[in-house]
């Protein structure tokens, strides 16, 4: 379950399960990660195990993704995968981990704060993992071109190698301002439900 919390007098208002909640609608990057391209109903298996050769991490984790996407370690997209720099992929669909301490310094942060979300749409928990949800109408990144609809999930503080990291994945309706065939929110939507984080 994925509840759906409000702050209103400090009480917690109302619960949805998670189905229903998604429906409604310079950082560190990983590497050296392992992947499972084994093909079963339709679906790959991606892996997360190791960030920059460390394997200390304290949530690994795996999530299922269309087979006929493209993967380019964090990167997930229906189109081969077009890289503008280190930090800069026409992708979709990615995730990161970015360092707790300065999360609200980083673009994800400015992001947040500019769509005024002081608190995010939905708290609650993916495979027993608190996150928080993120509905926003791109703030113009590009040109000041808006990219449509963005999702964000973060959470939860992952340790590696005893640092604190917030994991968090992202979902752009047009990624670097452009539109992009079969780019469907369900995509994303889906790769959350399938998260499951190594006991």
């Amino acid at each position: 379950m994925f509840f759906q919390k409000q702050q209103e007098n400090n009480k917690e208002i109302s619960k949805i399960p998670l189905p229903a909640l998604i429906a409604d609608g310079v950082t560190p990057t990983p590497s050296s990660i392992d992947k499972t391209d084994e093909v079963k109903d339709g679906l790959k298996t991606f892996t997360f195990n190791t960030f920059h050769g460390s394997t200390d991490i304290s949530d690994k984790f795996t999530l299922q993704y269309p087979a006929d996407w493209y993967n380019d370690g964090q990167y997930f997209s229906p189109q081969k995968i077009q890289h503008y720099n280190l930090f800069t992929a026409k992708a979709p669909i990615f995730f990161d981990l970015v360092l707790a301490e300065i999360f609200y310094q980083t673009e994800l942060g400015y992001q947040i704060e500019t769509s005024k979300r002081r608190n995010p749409d939905t708290t609650g928990q993916l495979d027993g993992r608190d996150f928080k949800r993120y509905d926003l109408i791109d703030y113009g990144t590009y040109g000041g071109e808006s990219a449509g609809r963005v999702k964000i999930f973060v959470g939860p503080a992952t340790k590696i190698d005893g640092n604190s990291y917030l994991l968090v994945f992202h979902w752009e309706e047009r990624p670097l301002a452009e539109e992009m065939p079969d780019n469907n929110i369900e995509v994303f939507d889906n790769m959350m439900l399938s998260l499951k984080f190594f006991k």
